[in-house]
């Protein structure tokens, strides 16, 4: 793969935002700081989605692409009713729940093997990020 690196370093840069909001969230007891993890979280989602969306096409298998191809598109849509309607806690468990399953369709339909390493790293490591914030919620009542 080209610019293997660069792309590498991007990918865990994303990082930097997951963690530093969720140690912020110890020190500054702000709605605030819950908000901006919980938008980035799920720009985050829709983003990794219409990748998938795009995989999707792309792949074109047979069988039961249509069902995935349905959930990919219709995700997103859920997920922005989750920021809208849902307390926090439950939203920060149910993008956890959707990182998760976002890699299963990464690893049901991507080939590339350096990317899916990454990949699963990343989907482990943010959803950590997610149970630091959600015990921080938990521990402070909020």
């Amino acid at each position: 793969m080209k610019n293997f690196n660069v792309i590498k370093l991007l990918c865990y840069s994303g990082l930097i935002p997951f963690y530093a909001l969720s140690i912020l969230s110890f020190n500054i007891n702000s709605i605030i700081i819950f908000d901006i993890f919980s938008i980035y979280s799920l720009v985050i989602l829709s983003f990794l989605f219409g990748s998938n969306w795009l995989n999707l096409i792309i792949v074109q298998t047979k069988g039961n692409s249509k069902r995935f191809l349905f959930f990919v598109i219709l995700s997103p849509i859920f997920l922005i009713i989750c920021e809208i309607f849902f307390r926090l806690e439950i939203k920060f468990f149910v993008y956890a729940i959707f990182y998760f399953l976002v890699q299963l369709i990464d690893n049901k339909f991507i080939t590339n093997f350096d990317y899916l390493k990454i990949r699963k790293n990343l989907t482990i490591l943010v959803i950590i990020s997610h149970i630091i914030i959600l015990i921080n919620i938990y521990s402070n009542g909020i």
